[in-house]
C-alpha cells in the first residue's frame, strides 16, 4: 500500500512552509521523495544562512524586506519488524529572497529555519513515543505531521509578531536564546533518521 501526500503551502509574512508527506507500508520500496539538490539546505547546527543562500528574486512591490522558503520533509517505511522515519528541515535557496541584508534581518530569517527544525524535532520525539507504545499507522503518521505544521503556523506567527519582523531588537535578541534552549532542550531528536524496531 503507498501513501502519498502532495505538499501543502502556508504563506507567511516572511516564510513560506512546505511539507511533504510520503509514508509506505512496504520496507525497500522505491522513496519518492526527491534527493538533495544544490538548491536546498537541509537543517545543520554547523550550517547558518547567509545572504548569498538566498536565490530568489525580490517580489518588488512586497512590503517586506525578506521572505524564506523552509519546509519539513518527511516520510515513513514500515515492514513487520521496523519502522524507518525520515524529517528532514529545509531551506528553498531559489525561492528565497531579501531586499536588505543586514546582520539583525539575517539572524531573524535564521530564527524561522531554526523554529522548522524545533517542530521537526518535536515531530521526531512524537513518532518515537507512538512506535514504542505500540504501532504507527499512516493515518496516525499524517494527523500527527499536521498537528506539527499547525503549531509551527503559530509559533511563526508568533515569532514575527513578538520581533516585529526583526525591527525590535531586544525582542530579536530573547528569541534568539529562546531558540537555542529550546533545541538544546530537544537535542535528543536532532538526527533527522530513525530506525525503530518493532517489539
Amino acid at each position: 500500500m503507498l501513501y502519498s501526500h502532495k505538499p501543502e503551502i502556508m504563506n507567511y509574512s516572511f516564510l513560506l512552509i512546505a511539507f511533504i508527506l510520503s509514508p509506505f507500508s512496504l520496507m525497500g520500496q522505491q522513496d519518492t521523495v526527491p534527493p538533495a539538490q544544490e538548491n536546498f539546505i537541509y537543517w545543520s547546527k554547523d550550517q547558518k544562512l547567509v545572504w548569498t543562500d538566498f536565490d530568489g528574486l525580490a517580489e518588488r512591490y512586497s512590503e517586506h524586506a525578506a521572505f524564506s522558503v523552509v519546509g519539513l520533509e518527511s516520510r515513513m517505511d514500515f515492514s513487520d519488524s521496523e519502522y524507518r522515519v525520515s524529517i528532514r528541515t529545509y531551506f528553498e535557496k531559489d525561492e528565497s529572497w531579501s531586499k536588505t541584508w543586514t546582520a539583525l534581518l539575517l539572524m531573524h530569517e535564521q530564527g524561522h529555519f531554526d523554529l522548522a527544525e524545533i517542530h521537526a524535532r518535536k515531530f521526531r520525539k512524537q513518532v518515537l513515543e507512538v512506535i514504542r507504545a505500540g504501532r504507527l499507522t499512516t493515518s496516525e503518521f499524517k494527523a500527527l505531521h499536521e498537528s506539527v505544521m499547525a503549531d509551527l503556523k503559530n509559533a511563526q506567527n508568533e515569532y514575527d509578531k513578538a520581533t516585529n519582523f526583526s525591527m525590535d531588537y531586544r525582542e530579536q535578541l530573547k528569541w534568539k536564546e529562546r531558540i537555542e534552549e529550546e533545541l538544546q532542550r530537544l537535542s535528543d531528536h536532532a538526527d533527522p533518521e530513525m530506525i525503530v524496531e518493532i517489539q
